[in-house]
């Protein structure tokens, strides 16, 4: 449980960078940094989703 919680952690901090580097990309208008983060946040949303899931039908079975 203790790796899932590391992950969880992982997953945010990059979601916040990543959102960070958007929002810097926007406003230096380098939209290729932009399209690129935009493809790194949306894999991040995914596997914290599938963690999520993972997290609560474990927590369901005990």
């Amino acid at each position: 449980m203790g790796q899932k919680i590391a992950l969880n952690v992982i997953y945010n901090v990059g979601i916040i960078v990543c959102l960070f580097i958007g929002y810097e990309g926007i406003m230096s208008k380098h939209y290729s940094w932009v399209l690129g983060v935009a493809f790194i946040l949306v894999i991040f949303v995914i596997l914290k989703i599938r963690l999520m899931k993972e997290v609560r039908n474990m927590n369901r079975r005990n």
